[in-house]
């Protein structure tokens, strides 16, 4: 009955230790691509600022690899709307406000690269 004991403690020492030795960590993939979303905000009255904040408060679970930035999009002549979406963008690591301009360099950057399509 030892022996059988023994027996099966050196095998699965054995196996242990084949298993260890020909097991390959996988290498880590790099995400190669930005999961992004791009938010239009066309007015800085407080339904705006109360709206962002629900949205920042849904987004604020979700996991990174599914949505990592949100772009607050701004037109360049409107300064309350630019303010309200940076004091965003100071409140939430996610929230990044852009101009419309810089919105579209970015989208012109993403699509000569195709990770959009």
């Amino acid at each position: 009955m030892l022996l059988y004991i023994l027996l099966f403690l050196l095998l699965l020492a054995g196996s242990l230790a084949a298993f260890a030795f020909f097991a390959k960590s996988l290498p880590e993939k790099e995400n190669q691509f930005l999961p992004f979303a791009m938010l239009p905000v066309s007015d800085s009255s407080p339904a705006a600022r109360a709206f962002l904040e629900f949205y920042a408060s849904q987004i604020a679970w979700m996991d990174s690899e599914i949505l990592s930035v949100v772009l607050l999009v701004y037109p360049e002549e409107e300064p309350e709307i630019r303010a309200l979406c940076e004091d965003m963008g100071r409140e939430y690591d996610f929230f990044a406000p852009v101009s419309l301009s810089q919105a579209e360099k970015f989208l012109e950057t993403k699509l000569k690269k195709s990770e959009i399509l």
